[in-house]
């Protein structure tokens, strides 16, 4: 993949730090980064290279209109 193909999405606590990269067309809207007091909310983890903060990363799925109707 070439590096103008890519997203780069850094670290939310440091802002510095390059976490991983995502391809242009992807949706970042289901994406959540959380720091360490959010742990619990992520299902991956790594850490920042440039801070060395652990990073939570989860992914949520998109709610339907109903769903979000609904309150889910």
């Amino acid at each position: 993949m070439r590096e103008a193909e890519n997203r780069i999405i850094r670290c939310p606590v440091c802002h510095k730090g390059r976490i991983f990269d995502a391809a242009e067309q992807t949706d970042l809207s289901t994406l959540h980064l959380y720091s360490p007091r959010q742990s619990a909310k992520a299902d991956w983890f790594t850490k920042c290279p440039k801070c060395g903060t652990q990073i939570g990363i989860a992914i949520q799925p998109k709610l339907t209109t109903e769903q979000q109707r609904a309150g889910a």
